[in-house]
């Protein structure tokens, strides 16, 4: 089937010491094992990820042939996947040397949470994830495509933050700002880390997660091959979706409101109410 070919395809490309197209190059540390646990399932795989960052951000505002910056869209000037200390960011800022390498850019200070996008083997396979990523606190997740061909999902949150700081030729706030809106951000990060570390507890606690399922292989070496993926398909941690058409969820025609009945999933011990816009 075409859907397991990708997931061996982006599985492999996962796996190769090859860089992927992010600015960093590979997964973020701190989600591995999140991946892991999602690549492990049958039904899932990841496509693209950010386990949550911190940055500053350089926008061009006139065209400038000595910058390092593109006038196409800007580049990072700081960024990390873990917190920072404000005095670092404040000196970064104020120090006088990103002036000189950034003249004619505008500075925008960031947090942005974890996001991930995943390919479901089918909508019902994706309604299920969903709701389970809503219940644990990551309440902007949804299918963002469905055709018949591909079902895709974004797992992700709003609390986010973004402040305009001035431009290279002035620094519009205070070194007291600066390293307060740096503490807010890691304020926010550790969010983000609890949100994430509780999304990870419940699929494992699912039973279908993990290194256990597929014959006790994770999904994620280099190692799966289509027919693998496809041996797993046929196993019996797929039930709970196939039997979805039995009547995995009641709602009335007036209620957008879905509740899942675990009773009719296979069992999975899952009591969350969503809404779930398709």
């Amino acid at each position: 089937m075409e859907f397991e070919k990708r997931k061996a395809s982006t599985l492999a490309a996962m796996n190769s010491p090859e860089p992927d197209k992010s600015p960093k190059g590979n997964v973020d540390a701190p989600i591995v094992p999140l991946l892991a646990a999602i690549n492990s399932h049958p039904l899932y795989f990841t496509t693209s990820s950010c386990s949550g960052r911190i940055s500053v951000f350089a926008h061009p505002t006139a065209s400038s042939s000595t910058s390092p910056v593109k006038s196409k869209g800007g580049k990072w000037v700081f960024i990390s996947h873990d917190p920072v200390d404000p005095d670092s960011v404040s000196r970064l800022l104020l120090g006088g040397e990103l002036a000189q390498s950034y003249r004619g850019h505008s500075f925008v200070f960031r947090f942005e949470p974890l996001i991930i996008a995943i390919e479901c083997m089918d909508v019902q396979a994706a309604q299920w994830l969903v709701a389970l990523a809503i219940s644990c606190g990551f309440r902007e997740s949804g299918i963002t495509s469905a055709t018949n061909k591909r079902v895709i999902i974004a797992i992700r949150c709003s609390i986010r933050l973004e402040v305009p700081l001035g431009c290279s030729e002035r620094i519009m706030v205070s070194p007291e700002y600066l390293k307060y809106i740096a503490e807010l951000a890691n304020e926010k990060m550790d969010a983000n880390r609890k949100r994430t570390d509780g999304f990870l507890d419940a699929l494992l606690k699912e039973g279908s997660f993990g290194p256990h399922s597929c014959n006790g292989k994770l999904l994620c070496s280099s190692e799966v091959d289509s027919d693998e993926a496809s041996a797993c398909l046929d196993g019996p941690e797929s039930e709970f979706v196939r039997n979805s058409s039995k009547g995995c969820m009641n709602s009335s025609e007036d209620d957008e409101s879905k509740r899942f009945d675990s009773t009719k999933c296979g069992g999975i011990p899952l009591n969350v109410t969503a809404s779930l816009n398709l």
